[in-house]
């Protein structure tokens, strides 16, 4: 027998991915997206500067607008808090929720998502992982709004657990449209790009909102986009669970849980896909 009929005739050595073995194991996909949060919290804790937005941010937003629009909106900043606390919740979430798009893009661009490709782990889970963080970094925005506005001197008419409906509407609210943001990372090249076109999306839907201002103050053009805006149902909704049917009703909360369902039915599965083109 020659050696070239003795090599063709050996079995091929075992490789670590044999058929037996799948390369990517999307039953893990739970351990491993734990794994990913974990990664993203301490990343987070080790680079505090980058929390800054939720640590700082609701405390300043809602002592500065609430001085400075208090007196002309509402004649006091006390009178004014029950309108800017709620709508603050959510605009401090949505800020905060914009970072999620920005950091995948960064993972992305420094060729860390390359590694995870060569590990036996779920596909999913890089992705899943930040979002499943994010959930905390919403929690504490939210409750520094509310909180801020308490020492202000707001006090909500349904007490604490109508403060924690409104801190976990706006907590769900802000995750299913973080998906958009998470979508934009696998979208564009680079994060500049996408933190750019997050503010054009955000401004427009936060500051042309019922937020801040009553809608009955608005001109009729504005006054119809403002009603037909899904952050101005959030917001109501918001102020429902705080202040019960004198600012809003149980339908606007239902509303935005519905509408933020069906975003996250569309972004979710549109941007895993995404993420695995661009990564296959």
């Amino acid at each position: 027998m020659t050696p070239t009929s003795i090599s063709s005739a050996s079995p091929a050595p075992p490789t670590a991915f044999s058929s037996g073995a799948s390369r990517f194991s999307e039953a893990r996909i739970i351990p491993d997206t734990l794994s990913m949060a974990w990664r993203s919290l301490i990343t987070m804790l080790r680079n505090f500067g980058e929390s800054f937005d939720i640590l700082l941010q609701p405390i300043m937003f809602t002592i500065m607008f609430g001085e400075i629009f208090g007196g002309a909106i509402a004649g006091n900043v006390k009178a004014y808090l029950p309108t800017i606390v709620p709508g603050l919740i959510i605009i401090n979430a949505l800020t905060t929720s914009q970072s999620v798009g920005v950091d995948l893009r960064e993972d992305m661009d420094k060729g860390v998502f390359d590694r995870f490709r060569t590990l036996p782990m779920s596909r999913v889970a890089p992705v899943l992982g930040p979002m499943v963080s994010d959930v905390l970094r919403y929690l504490v925005c939210t409750s520094l709004t509310v909180l801020t506005g308490v020492a202000l001197g707001y006090r909500p008419e349904n007490g604490w657990s109508g403060a924690l409906g409104a801190i976990a509407l706006a907590t769900g609210c802000a995750w299913a449209i973080a998906w958009i943001f998470l979508l934009l990372g696998t979208l564009f090249s680079s994060a500049q790009a996408v933190t750019s076109f997050s503010v054009i999306i955000m401004f427009p839907l936060t500051y042309l909102s019922n937020a801040m201002v009553p809608t009955s103050t608005l001109p009729g053009w504005l006054k119809a986009f403002v009603r037909n805006n899904p952050i101005s149902h959030i917001v109501d909704g918001c102020r429902y669970l705080l202040d019960g049917t004198a600012t809003g009703s149980a339908e606007d909360v239902r509303t935005a849980i519905i509408g933020s369902l069906l975003v996250l039915a569309v972004m979710a599965p549109s941007t895993v896909i995404r993420y695995q083109r661009r990564n296959a």
